[in-house]
Order: C-alpha cells, then sequence, then structure tokens
C-alpha cells in the first residue's frame, strides 16, 4: 500500500512540472509584417512590439522604442522566417500578428498566392490580421509610430475599425475576407492602399503617419490596378460598411463662392441584376441619411438634398468607370449577378466575371431618407 502511495506522488510531481512551458518576458512578439519580391526572392521585414512598454498604458514612455523591424530573404516565405531566427536573440511568436502589408512588387508578380497560403497554413497566425498594400519602402512603413506616441496596438494599421467608424473611406479588410472575395465568382478584391503621410507636425518637426490612399484590385494570380483620392471616393456609397462620411456642396447662387459640409451615414444600397438584349445590366438604388447644421438647413432643405444626390451620382459613376478603365469590377457587380440572376451569369461570365461597359449600369437612384439639424451655429 506504501509503495503505490509513493509511486502516485512521485508521478504527480512529474505531471505538476512546467519546465517545457515558454517564459513570456524570453520571447518576441511580431505585431505587423511586409511582404515583397524581388529578383525571384520573397523578403519579409518583421515588426517586433514591445509589449513591456504598453503594458501599463496606452502611452509608452517618451523614450521608449516601441518597435524595431528585421529584414529576411529567401525562395519561400517560410525559408525567409527562418533566416530572420538566426539574428534573434529570444523565441519569436507568431500569434500576435495582426496585420500585413503586401507590396506592389508582390502583387504584380505571381507569387501572390503562396504568400497567402504561408499565413493561412501556419497555425499560430490568425484569419482576423488586416490586410494592406503599398508601393513605399515596408521597413519605413512598418517603424511609423501613432500619434502622440500612443502603443503601436492602436496603429491605424492595427486597428483600423477605430477611424473607420467616424470617416469611412475604403472598407478595411481581413484575411478570412480576402479569402472568402478570391474564392467566390468575380475573383476580385480591393485592397486598402496605405501611405506614409506628413499631415501632423511635433514642436520637433513633421511625425509621419499612416494613411488610406485608396485601394488596389487584385486577382488570384496579379496585381489589376488601384484607384486613389477621388477616384476611390464613391466605394464608400457602395459599401454595406460604410458608417459615416462627408460631403462638401458648393454653393454660388449670391455671387460668392460658398461651401457646405454635411455629414451623410445609415447608408444603404440596393444592386439588382437586369436581363436586358441578352447581357446583365444593373439597377443601383442607395439610400442615406444626412446631419447638417441648422444655418446649412435653413438655405433651403430641397436644393441641399438635391446637391447632395447629385455629388453622390457624380461620385459612384466617377468611381465605376474608372475601374472599368482598368476592367476591373470595383462594385462586385458579377458576384451580384451571380447570386441574383444565376442562370444568366452562366451564360455570359468569363472566368466568374460578366463583361462591364460604360452602360452596364441602367438606373442610380439615391434618396435621403431623412435630414436631421444639429444646433445652429451662431458667429
Amino acid at each position: 500500500m506504501k509503495k503505490s502511495i509513493y509511486f502516485f506522488i512521485i508521478c504527480s510531481l512529474f505531471l505538476t512540472a512546467c519546465w517545457d512551458n515558454n517564459e513570456p518576458e524570453r520571447m518576441l512578439y511580431i505585431h505587423g509584417i511586409g511582404v515583397d519580391y524581388k529578383d525571384g526572392e520573397f523578403e519579409i521585414y518583421a515588426q517586433l512590439l514591445d509589449l513591456s512598454s504598453i503594458a501599463r498604458s496606452d502611452q509608452p514612455s517618451t523614450n521608449a522604442i516601441q518597435t524595431e523591424v528585421g529584414r529576411a530573404t529567401g525562395k519561400t516565405i517560410d525559408e525567409a522566417a527562418v533566416n530572420l531566427y538566426r539574428a534573434v536573440d529570444q523565441r519569436i511568436l507568431w500569434g500576435h500578428l495582426t496585420f500585413v502589408i503586401f507590396s506592389k512588387e508582390l502583387l504584380e508578380s505571381e507569387e501572390l498566392v503562396q504568400a497567402i497560403d504561408s499565413f493561412v497554413r501556419y497555425r499560430e497566425t490568425r484569419y482576423t490580421m488586416w490586410v494592406y498594400t503599398s508601393d513605399e519602402p515596408l521597413d519605413e512603413l512598418l517603424l511609423v509610430t501613432p500619434i502622440l506616441n500612443k502603443g503601436m496596438t492602436f496603429s491605424r494599421t492595427a486597428d483600423p475599425m477605430n477611424t473607420f467608424y467616424q470617416e469611412s473611406f475604403v472598407d478595411p479588410v481581413s484575411l478570412r475576407t480576402l479569402l472568402i472575395h478570391l474564392d467566390e465568382p468575380g475573383h476580385e478584391v480591393n485592397i486598402p492602399f496605405i501611405v506614409s503621410s506628413n499631415r501632423w507636425e511635433t514642436p520637433k518637426g513633421v511625425d509621419p503617419v499612416l494613411e488610406i490612399k485608396g485601394i488596389s484590385v487584385i486577382t488570384k494570380s496579379n496585381l489589376k490596378g488601384s484607384l486613389f483620392d477621388g477616384d476611390a471616393e464613391g466605394l464608400r456609397w457602395m459599401s454595406e460598411d460604410t458608417s459615416r462620411a462627408q460631403i462638401t456642396l458648393e454653393n454660388d447662387s449670391n455671387q460668392k463662392k460658398e461651401f457646405t459640409t454635411v455629414i451623410v451615414d445609415n447608408v444603404k444600397q440596393k444592386i439588382t441584376p437586369v436581363e436586358e438584349d441578352g447581357q446583365l445590366r444593373f439597377d443601383i438604388a442607395i439610400e442615406v441619411e444626412v446631419t447638417t447644421s441648422g444655418e446649412d438647413g435653413q438655405k433651403g432643405e430641397e436644393k441641399l438634398k438635391k446637391g447632395i444626390i447629385e455629388q453622390i451620382k457624380k461620385e459612384v459613376k466617377r468611381t465605376y468607370l474608372k475601374g472599368i478603365e482598368q476592367e476591373m469590377d470595383v462594385f462586385r457587380l458579377s458576384e451580384q449577378a451571380y447570386r441574383k440572376k444565376l442562370k444568366a451569369w452562366q451564360r455570359l461570365n468569363k472566368n466568374g466575371q460578366i463583361q462591364l461597359t460604360e452602360d452596364s449600369i441602367r438606373e442610380l437612384d439615391v434618396s435621403i431618407e431623412k435630414i436631421r439639424t444639429e444646433r445652429t451655429v451662431r458667429h
């Protein structure tokens, strides 16, 4: 009996041991990564995050170095990652990877699918990471820190939804969304295009920040093209996720140019494919709500409505036409045809896409459901 007790005691000692655990302070955490492709090799830029600097506050010490960026190359991304391991002091953990930036060179190559598969198949990475593209040096983008030295976990690339709810320009795209769109008919996806911006300054000089410039449209095999600034503004009226946007209207009725800015929210849209003369065309209905100052509302609600409707139509048409110039289906009309006019789609599609022309949008109707008035501005 005593021998049995001793045996169980000895076994329990082994069961409670934690000799194979990894100590957090002895690990390095990758927060973001950039992937480039040059001269037949992948280049990866890994952004290491110092969790200790933001453990007690969202604003680290002003003297703290929040991040470092490492570089490695390889015939595959896995080989590049292994080469990166040779130049680190501690074990690297990929479980905190929050975003990835693909270079323009990678998107123009035929290696995009291999790059995506590397993140999908690796057990530590998650489908929730955000995806971006850029034509700027990736190491420089990864070294940009947030405004007022906020923690890196609050950066534009790591937390895009925070600002998207205030100004919905381009929909953030996760790895999960990327995979879904590339697998569905149409096989195109709009990826946010980021650049380094010099809009902010400190007493010490310019404080670079990351800014969404527009979109790049990709397929499984290549980069189709990009839309920037005003050419991409129509996207916000065709997105189910648009939360809040602004429009500035010009008013020169008093022989003096005046401008009115209104806030547009609660954007809803309906796309209806219509078969006509053996081809597919699309009727688009957009419904919005508007918030304006009392002073703007006093200038004439009907005139204000007309101006807003005309501006939204103008932006949608401009983005659509700029897209088809590069053979891009930026509004994913082919997918709408697949879901709502399957037989016509089966007859007309080529590689999942419907041939779009300048006349493919048959009707574009914009209506304003409600105009809300803020407090009157007094000067």
